[in-house]
């Protein structure tokens, strides 16, 4: 059982206080920070999406969905491609950061 409620939580380092919170789409699973373009990718294997967050702006700026049980991800800094793999279909998906 999780005990995660699908909260984002931001803090500051040096005082360990709570900066700002933010709604994902459920509980985290995996997440990759693109620092380029200030962009968290959170994998959330229920329902089976990978928020995208602005950490500059603290907004969810897109949903992708993937299939319930994806919660594992990868992210390539170089290609700017973050990889989902799909249990249940024995798939991956590929999603590329607009340039």
């Amino acid at each position: 059982m999780r005990n995660d409620d699908g909260t984002l939580v931001s803090l500051d380092s040096r005082t360990g206080e709570i900066i700002a919170t933010l709604e994902l789409s459920g509980g985290p699973d995996v997440v990759f920070l693109n620092v380029a373009r200030s962009h968290l990718y959170v994998a959330i294997g229920d329902p089976g999406v990978v928020d995208v967050i602005d950490v500059a702006a603290w907004q969810r700026v897109e949903v992708v969905t993937t299939e319930r049980g994806a919660h594992t991800i990868a992210f390539d800094e170089t290609a700017q491609r973050v990889y989902a793999f799909l249990p249940e279909t024995h798939r991956a998906l590929v999603a590329e950061e607009a340039r």
